[in-house]
């Protein structure tokens, strides 16, 4: 589970993070884009489990050229098919995420639970992996919910006020939920952006609460995961 964590962590870095709109423009249109974005997250990982490289790199290695097996097919899955934007962002996220099970699966686990070169505990590594998932992953979820909900059709979303707020409504909300000893408190977070789309048009009503709601699932969806997690490890939280 320890280097599932790792490798995840450098996913959400290489895949999120550090993938901007031009990239992703880039991959879908050739070769060249797709290596850069792959160099990226193979980077990303390196760094994340940098105090074990030098016994985990086969894992940083094969996790890589997973990632590069997997974006050319959902590419082309794009490109090919009536698929929305949100079916293939599931369907990419869920071939990354089983490739990154397989590899944890048949390596061998790490000694140390290591975050760049700082030992933390099993716990904290996943509560830092779900807080990544509900920020980054969580904003390219709204941005496509909004997309098949008949939002002005973008390629790529950009990094505008609205992203960055709704990375931290969901940071904040599932940290307090993590933290709390009545984890629902974290459900609070999501109370401005409530207030804010109830006071405005009905248009700005439903795009803001339709966030809202994106938000608020998968909170609670990441939040069982890594309470069930706690629960099978016996790992100490955060």
């Amino acid at each position: 589970m320890v280097l599932f964590l790792q490798l995840y962590v450098g996913h959400l870095l290489g895949d999120f993070v550090f993938q901007p709109g031009r990239l992703v423009l880039a991959k879908r249109r050739g070769a060249g884009g797709l290596v850069l974005h792959t160099l990226v997250v193979v980077a990303c990982t390196a760094l994340v489990m940098l105090g074990s490289l030098r016994t985990q790199w086969p894992a940083v290695l094969i996790a890589g050229i997973a990632h590069a097996g997997i974006e050319p097919l959902t590419i082309r899955a794009r490109n090919h098919t009536e698929a929305s934007g949100l079916s293939l962002l599931l369907l990419d996220q869920a071939l990354h995420v089983v490739s990154l099970v397989l590899v944890a699966l048949v390596l061998r686990t790490p000694d140390r639970s290591i975050l760049v070169i700082w030992d933390v505990t099993p716990g904290s590594l996943a509560a830092i992996a779900g807080v990544g998932t509900v920020a980054f992953f969580g904003s390219i979820l709204a941005f496509e919910t909004r997309m098949v909900a008949g939002a002005p059709l973008q390629a790529v979303i950009g990094l505008d006020a609205r992203r960055v707020y709704g990375m931290a409504e969901r940071s904040l909300a599932l940290g307090v939920a993590l933290i709390s000893p009545l984890p629902a408190l974290g459900l609070l977070a999501f109370g401005p952006r409530v207030v804010y789309a109830l006071a405005g048009s009905e248009r700005r009503r439903a795009s803001a609460l339709l966030d809202v709601a994106v938000g608020m699932v998968l909170c609670v969806l990441v939040w069982g995961l890594l309470a069930l997690f706690v629960r099978m490890t016996g790992a100490t939280g955060p």
